[in-house]
C-alpha cells in the first residue's frame, strides 16, 4: 500500500504536466465558442477542436512516454502524435475503456469505479509499447 501511495506521489506531477496541455487547448476551444459566433468565425472553433480530439488522443501515450521513457517538452508530444498517426485505435480503446468503466461505476455498483484505474492503465502502457516498438521494426 505504500508503494501505491508513494508512486501517486511521484508520479502525480507527471500527470498534470500531461494534461495541462488538451486542457488549455479544450480552454481556448470553448472560449472560441463563447466569444465568436457567426460562419466566418467557425475557422477558429474547427481548429482549436481538432486540436483538443488529437490531444485528448496523443494524452493516452503521451503519459505513458512521461513515465517510462522520460520524455518531455516537445519531443513527448511529438512522440505521442506520431503514435497517434499511426495506430489511432489504441487510445480509442483507452477512452471506450475509461467510457465503459464509469458507465458501469454510476449504473451497477459506485464501487467498481475503485477498479477501473488499474485495467485503463494496463491497457493505455501496453499499447504505448506495443506501437512504440513497432516502430523501430
Amino acid at each position: 500500500m505504500t508503494a501505491l501511495f508513494g508512486n501517486l506521489r511521484r508520479y502525480a506531477g507527471a500527470g498534470l504536466a500531461v494534461g495541462l496541455v488538451p486542457g488549455v487547448v479544450v480552454a481556448v476551444a470553448l472560449a472560441n465558442w463563447q466569444l465568436y459566433s457567426g460562419p466566418v468565425f467557425a475557422v477558429p472553433l474547427v481548429v482549436s477542436g481538432c486540436a483538443s480530439v488529437l490531444l485528448l488522443l496523443a494524452s493516452c501515450y503521451a503519459f505513458s512516454l512521461r513515465v517510462t521513457a522520460g520524455l518531455r517538452g516537445k519531443t513527448l508530444w511529438f512522440t505521442a502524435l506520431h503514435l497517434v498517426a499511426r495506430a489511432p485505435l489504441v487510445p480509442l480503446g483507452v477512452l471506450a475503456l475509461v467510457f465503459v468503466a464509469v458507465l458501469l461505476g454510476t449504473s451497477v455498483t459506485a464501487s467498481l469505479l475503485l477498479l477501473a484505474p488499474g485495467p485503463v492503465a494496463l491497457f493505455a502502457s501496453a499499447g504505448t509499447w506495443t506501437e512504440k516498438h513497432a516502430l523501430h521494426r
